[in-house]
């Protein structure tokens, strides 16, 4: 009968767990231990034992959610409509939390993978040279949600963002304001991308110049919406901004706290428009946004449907569906005369 590896390891001085790497063919471990830990399996008559059918299956019917953060009701929209859908195919969601590091997208693509999941959601994919040199090495479905590369065809389910960007802003420009600024997401989001292209493009459109000062980029959060909120504050009377498009209602949140505190009033001093409003839990005396949004919810499922059928036929091309933004109307904008 063969040793254990316990005995093997106890012999030549070397853990189990390093063992268990040179076996199963990882390559973090030294070229000279691995000689020695593999001469050492071979003189025992060790024997592999086979996998058990349960490690072998332990990822069928399972797929990996993974996203920036959960304090964002429109993630756990996505998520809920995708949980929802799978769960009558009698398979289970798991989430990873990423905090929008491509590192951390990129270490729970890999673990996904490796370990037989059925399929991947990407709900706050951040492009970068890593998730793109990645991306053909993963041959488990994949579906971007409300996210897409634009060097790598993938499967996606989104909004159209660049839609929603634009028709924010030709709804400020319809009600006559000239004077339009822009809360705009990191750089480094495609979605906030579109968005930010979507107000420069309406405002050209119109005859509007659009410079640095029109822009500030934010990162999402109510802390940047303050930020600006107290630059326009400071502004010449004849010079301010009569409204404000953010593309993301949290932000919008911030700056108008913050000039209210200076003593400005919304919509008759300043109107403000935004996508994706969860901003009611921030404030001291919440508003209702005019906003342009999207339908989680259904996102969630036609994402998981398309999963579905990606499983059912792996070869098929990418697909791509975009879901138009919807407006809905409140009393954050007001007519300039």
């Amino acid at each position: 009968m063969g040793k254990t590896l316990l005995e093997i390891s106890k012999e030549i001085g070397v853990s189990t767990a390093t063992i268990s790497r040179v076996l199963t063919g990882e390559d973090c471990v030294s070229p000279e231990t691995r000689d020695r830990v593999l001469q050492a399996v071979r003189e025992s008559g060790y024997e592999k034992r086979p996998r058990r059918r349960s490690a072998e299956l332990r990822g069928s019917g399972t797929v990996l959610v993974i996203a920036g953060q959960l304090h964002n009701p429109i993630i756990l929209g996505f998520i809920d409509g995708i949980r929802q859908r799978l769960a009558k195919e009698g398979m289970r969601t798991v989430i990873s939390l990423s905090d929008y590091d491509t590192s951390a997208e990129c270490d729970a693509l890999k673990y996904a993978s490796k370990n037989g999941f059925s399929g991947i959601f990407l709900l706050n994919a951040i492009e970068s040279k890593k998730l793109v040199s990645l991306i053909p090495d993963i041959k488990t479905p994949m579906i971007f949600v409300n996210r897409f590369l634009h060097t790598v065809d993938t499967d996606v389910v989104t909004v159209d963002n660049y839609r929603c960007g634009y028709l924010a802003t030709e709804y400020l420009i319809g009600r006559g304001h000239k004077r339009i600024a822009h809360i705009a997401g990191p750089s480094t989001s495609v979605t906030c991308r579109d968005r930010t292209q979507g107000y420069i493009d309406a405002m050209h459109e119109h005859g509007f110049t659009v410079d640095r000062s029109c822009v500030y980029y934010g990162d999402r959060r109510y802390k940047s919406g303050c930020e600006f909120g107290a630059q326009i504050a400071a502004m010449e009377p004849e010079k301010r901004f009569t409204a404000v498009f953010s593309t993301t209602g949290l932000m919008a949140a911030g700056m108008v706290d913050t000039l209210r505190s200076y003593g400005f009033r919304v919509p008759d001093d300043i109107s403000v428009i935004c996508n994706d409003d969860y901003s009611r839990d921030y404030m001291p005396c919440p508003i209702d946004f005019t906003t342009f949004e999207q339908d989680p919810i259904l996102m969630g499922t036609t994402a998981a449907e398309l999963l579905l059928e990606r499983i059912t036929n792996p070869d098929g091309a990418p697909k791509r569906m975009v879901f138009p933004p919807v407006l809905i109307e409140h009393n954050s904008v007001i007519l300039k005369r």
